[in-house]
């Protein structure tokens, strides 16, 4: 029996289990899923999906290894692993690490309650109908238990003292051997005049919470930010009902990621469900007005709402690495190992930025989870990263990109009444592209084999 994990929002098919919610019974392969069955977090393709069984490939790497080498490895398993952090990165390397050793020390630090759910999936459980408890998957103590892990929850670490390998939390020190920071991404924060309190930030299932309790009965949300997760946000609330106007800075939805026919395409499809948008513009301040927020906006145009939703990116969580002096750039420095500037302490996940580049979501933490376990059992092995793209999860236009990096121009194709846009770097090197429409999602594998083979003849 395997396990096959989407590469949007994480969640994962066992055979053994299927799916019954979906009339999948316990024991169905994975080729004998139906092919129009979609993933219930996301709602992604069975294309999206990819075989999380990493067992086969570390042992095809430690058949590799000579006896010679063994007794090192052996030896230092001995040391225990901390993790801090109980998000994807974390909770994937904790059960990766125990497959690989049932003897192994594996203590997890975690802030929030630690609870298993897809971040990801808090963009669009509302159209879904999934409530806070619908997300779960599975409580802290759950797969505490199952792993024979150690998980200490609702604890904060305060500071890491590198030279003793100790750890001070909000309940006591601990001592670890090898380290795992897996601290992930926090919201920016937007300073507006007024009431700064009012603006909501969906980043972990606590805010989600707190955002669904603020929601009930009311009629209008603005989002602040017209990137990836506002677009994301706005296609769920409008499928859901709700009234809602997005504040954003661009000339046209998602500007930093896709060119302007996609970027006005993608708005005039969330138009036509009541999406309304004030473009090139942002929040000033925010006053209480009858229970409700009067927002002026920078031109001066004014906004009655009932929620304001900040969704202007993110920012790898790095203090705790910089207070302990590692070397830090957008992300926690790290080598193809995942190894930070001290050798006994590695970064995961969206707070790392591995061989010089910051690789947010869940694809680029299942790559890396080999080359980290091996490493952390004393065999270490450089990952082998690859181009992934990024699903944008809006339903009303399915939108695919590959961001592109650096200079260069973008060229458009129509499709019928869908768009593909390539981008080329100023060598004419393709580095990018994105997909706008249903039926280009079916293409994405042949794109990314198009710009490998550009790699290759450059």
């Amino acid at each position: 029996m395997k396990t096959w994990l989407c590469v949007v929002c994480g969640l994962i098919y066992d055979e053994a289990k299927g799916w019954p919610a979906d009339g999948i019974e316990p024991g169905t392969k994975w080729e004998d899923v139906p092919d129009d069955w979609l993933c219930p977090d996301c709602q992604v393709g069975k294309a999206d999906f990819e075989m999380l069984d990493i067992t086969d490939e570390l042992d095809e790497e430690a058949d590799a290894i000579d006896a010679d080498a063994l007794e090192p490895a052996v030896a230092n398993v001995i040391e225990p692993v901390v993790i801090i952090g109980s998000g994807h990165a974390g909770y994937q390397l904790a059960s990766a690490l125990r497959s690989q050793s049932p003897d192994l020390s594996i203590t997890l630090f975690t802030a929030d309650d630690g609870a298993v759910y897809s971040k990801p999936a808090l963009s669009n459980a509302l159209a879904l109908g999934k409530s806070c408890d619908d997300l779960v998957r599975e409580s802290a103590l759950s797969w505490e238990r199952r792993l024979n892990i150690r998980v200490y929850a609702h604890t904060r670490i305060e500071r890491i003292d590198r030279l003793h390998k100790r750890l001070y939390t909000t309940i006591g020190e601990y001592t670890y051997g090898r380290l795992v920071l897996a601290t992930g991404a926090t919201p920016i924060v937007i300073p507006v005049e007024g009431e700064q309190s009012a603006l909501l930030s969906v980043n972990d299932l606590a805010g989600y919470k707190n955002f669904r309790t603020q929601l009930t009965d009311k009629k209008h949300v603005t989002i602040l930010g017209d990137g990836l997760i506002g677009c994301e946000f706005a296609n769920d609330l409008a499928a859901h009902g709700v009234n809602v106007t997005v504040v954003g800075l661009g000339e046209w939805a998602m500007e930093r990621l896709i060119p302007q026919p996609l970027g006005r395409a993608l708005q005039q499809a969330l138009s036509g469900i009541g999406v309304e948008w004030k473009l090139q513009n942002s929040i000033s301040s925010v006053q209480t007005f009858n229970d409700r927020y009067q927002l002026t906006l920078q031109d001066g145009q004014c906004i009655e709402t009932d929620i304001v939703l900040s969704a202007v990116g993110l920012r790898p969580s790095i203090a705790l690495a910089q207070s302990a002096g590692l070397i830090t750039g957008r992300g926690i420095h790290t080598d193809l190992n995942h190894r930070t500037s001290d050798p006994a302490i590695y970064a995961l996940g969206d707070c790392a930025e591995v061989d010089g580049q910051w690789a947010p979501y869940i694809n680029p933490i299942n790559q890396a989870l080999p080359s980290l376990v091996n490493s952390l059992l004393g065999k270490p092995t450089p990952a082998t990263l690859k181009v992934t793209p990024v699903i944008v999860k809006t339903p009303i236009l399915p939108l695919s990109i590959l961001p592109s990096v650096g200079t260069g121009e973008w060229y458009i194709e129509q499709h019928g009444q869908e768009l593909s846009a390539e981008f080329y770097d100023e060598a004419g090197i393709l580095k990018g592209f994105a997909l706008l429409g249903a039926k280009l999602q079916g293409q994405r594998n042949q794109w990314l084999e198009k710009l490998n083979l550009n790699k290759t003849a450059a």
